[in-house]
């Protein structure tokens, strides 16, 4: 009997707990503080950084710096952490330009390649002159 009570109460507790919790929404990931004395050596090797907004449970202005195994949380009037800000942002705009280049200079081959595969009998100006035998130099020959 006193285990039936027991689950019952522990069933109520669950039920009233859940839709506070369900109204709370995601937990967000924050900074709480800065890392203080971040130095520029360590900043550069950053992947990539987010900036953190207060809203919602952040209540703090924040640049999250992401490394490979870690984060870290810097102050966004920093000089340092304004500078590091600048060369990632300038490091992903190179790493899309160069992607975008990439896929435009593959699609230009593969192109090519399908106008030859579409019709192997057709000639361009290059291949033009491939019958003609070319024209050899040859040295003089000298009357001595």
């Amino acid at each position: 009997m006193k285990l039936w009570l027991f689950a019952c109460l522990v069933a109520c507790f669950v039920g009233a707990w859940m839709p506070v919790v369900h109204a709370q929404g995601a937990f967000e990931d924050c900074c709480l503080g800065y890392q203080h004395r971040i130095k520029w050596n360590v900043l550069r090797h950053a992947r990539n950084y987010h900036q953190q907004e207060v809203s919602g449970s952040c209540n703090l202005r924040a640049v999250r710096f992401y490394f490979r195994q870690k984060v870290v949380c810097g102050n966004p009037e920093d000089m340092n952490v304004k500078r590091a800000m600048r060369i990632l942002t300038a490091r992903k705009r190179l790493v899309h330009w160069k992607s975008a280049s990439d896929s435009q200079t593959e699609r230009k081959k593969s192109n090519h390649m399908k106008s030859k595969v579409e019709n192997p009998n057709s000639t361009s100006v290059r291949s033009a002159t491939l019958g003609h035998p070319r024209m050899v130099m040859m040295p003089r020959k000298t009357n001595n």
